[in-house]
């Protein structure tokens, strides 16, 4: 498990999606969800949370080269 984190960490992970433990893991980062929590949420709820949230950093980072290139970093 660690090699795999290790990989998507460092942006060179590319056996398709990533591991169920590095999601729940991650889900529960940034929701703030305990263990029990996310065992309780339904499938497609952590689902389109985890879609939200890659989606949030995708347009987060977008818009952080966008302004570097702007100022000319």
């Amino acid at each position: 498990m660690l090699w795999a984190a290790e990989s998507i960490y460092d942006g060179t992970w590319s056996s398709g999606p990533p591991p169920d433990e590095v999601v729940d893991f991650e889900l529960m980062l940034a929701t703030g969800w305990t263990w029990q929590e996310l065992q309780e949420t339904p499938w497609y709820v952590r689902r389109y949370t985890w879609d939200l949230m890659l989606t949030r950093r995708q347009a987060e980072q977008d818009a952080q080269e966008r302004a570097s290139r702007r100022s000319g970093a």
